[in-house]
């Protein structure tokens, strides 16, 4: 998947407290990554707003600690918005 604000690739990042988890920049990439998410891949996760993405809509999106960041990574490439 590519950030459509940035035009970079999103990749799994790591949270030591939190595990994998991902930022997508817009409102527009993150209402259809929720979507996809839930509806065809069937991954859970937990939405948070950082304030620097709150004027774009932007979100991070935390996996848990037991979610395979090489599966989601994997999942995120196959996504083309």
């Amino acid at each position: 998947m590519i950030d459509s604000k940035t035009g970079k690739r999103i990749v799994v990042l790591i949270d030591d407290n939190s595990g994998p988890y991902i930022r997508v920049s817009t409102w527009n990439d993150a209402d259809a990554l929720e979507e996809l998410l839930s509806d065809k891949y069937d991954v859970l996760y937990e939405m948070k707003t950082p304030e620097e993405f709150r004027e774009d809509g932007g979100k991070e999106y935390y996996f848990g600690n037991a979610a395979d960041p090489e599966k989601l990574q994997r999942i995120l490439d196959e996504i083309i918005l």
